[in-house]
């Protein structure tokens, strides 16, 4: 791994944020100017989880859930290695009105990503763990527009980190839009980072039924990154749809200096991981009834990076990596 100590790289899912914002007021505008007043109501259920933030009739819990498995083969390092990972996931967004115009929606998912890296002589790091709660509510001030906002909680580790150091916490708070078939939401979300000044970013979701089976989404709404993805539903069964986006992960080590070797300025303390891509990909979704669906996908990885800093959040070492394939299966439930 190389040892690189020059200033870090521009940060992608920062670009995605501002572009993704611009976006949002761009398609606004050309929905006001369009002077639509479709009366179909809210945008459809879709990846973005807009819905869950919108007014319903029904007083009644609406849940989706998910669970999945990604993997990524072998890809050199620059400067020599390589590695390979998979990861298993699960998440839940549950979501009804309480009165009138107040909507909560609690919200959580949690991933394993599990690294193999060969040809170092060390394993930099293994498994990490990452848990996430961040319940959200709605104040509904009219048909159009509403108040969003909820606290974000986080443990972000790899296996036998320190619990207590490998937790974060924030918010996001930020205002909706409807219209139609439109959703869009935009504000503000702070993060606490590991061993950095705490990260605050512009956060964007939209979900836009333009015309028949083609829906825009996008969905930007934590510091892990973002992604947007036009699809079209060729049925009520049958979905394609692509997609960009990018990646981060950013986790406390275990301290285990076994993993270390040659690095001495770590002392014992556990220290922190982060890895950053662009993704694109191509996604197929099958819906067998009301209540299942099977999503598979597979795409690139480009523009990877892994960075490893100390207990201080000093810089130890960088390395990119090559462009790389991936996919995974997701199986998707709706009661």
């Amino acid at each position: 791994m190389s040892h690189s100590i020059g200033a870090p790289r521009p940060l992608p899912w920062t670009c995605f944020a501002l572009i993704s914002l611009a976006l949002v007021l761009l398609t606004g505008s050309a929905t006001a100017e369009s002077g639509s007043s479709d009366s179909d109501g809210p945008a459809s259920p879709s990846w973005t989880g807009s819905e869950s933030l919108q007014k319903s009739a029904d007083q009644s819990w609406k849940t989706a859930a998910f669970t999945g498995y990604e993997f990524q083969g072998e890809t050199d390092l620059d400067g020599g290695g390589d590695f390979k990972y998979w990861m298993i996931s699960a998440g839940v967004n549950s979501a009804r009105m309480i009165g009138d115009n107040t909507k909560i929606a609690l919200k959580g998912d949690y991933r394993a990503v599990g690294y193999d890296f060969g040809g170092l002589g060390f394993d930099p790091w293994e498994t990490v763990h990452v848990l996430r709660l961040n319940p959200l509510f709605t104040y509904l001030i009219n048909d159009t527009w509403s108040v969003i906002g909820g606290p974000i909680v986080e443990f972000s580790g790899e296996e036998n980190a320190d619990f207590a150091d490998s937790l974060r916490g924030g918010g996001l708070i930020g205002v909706g839009f409807t219209r139609g078939k439109l959703y869009l939401a935009g504000g503000v979300l702070a993060m606490s980072e590991i061993e950095k000044d705490a990260r605050i970013q512009p956060f964007v979701i939209v979900n836009w039924n333009i015309v028949g089976g083609l829906t825009l989404g996008l969905k930007g709404d934590t510091s892990r990154g973002g992604e947007f993805r036009l699809d079209y539903a060729f049925n009520d069964r049958f979905t394609l749809g692509a997609g960009i986006g990018v990646r981060r992960e950013l986790f406390r080590l275990n301290g285990d200096n076994r993993n270390f070797p040659f690095l001495t300025t770590l002392s014992g303390e556990d220290g922190v991981g982060e890895e950053t891509s662009t993704i694109g990909k191509i996604t197929a979704i099958f819906k067998i009834n009301d209540m299942l669906a099977i999503e598979g996908y597979g795409g690139v990885t480009i523009d990877g990076e892994f960075r490893l800093e100390d207990n201080d959040g000093i810089k130890i070492a960088s390395a990119d990596y090559d462009d790389s394939g991936f996919g995974g299966v997701n199986l998707r439930f709706s009661f």
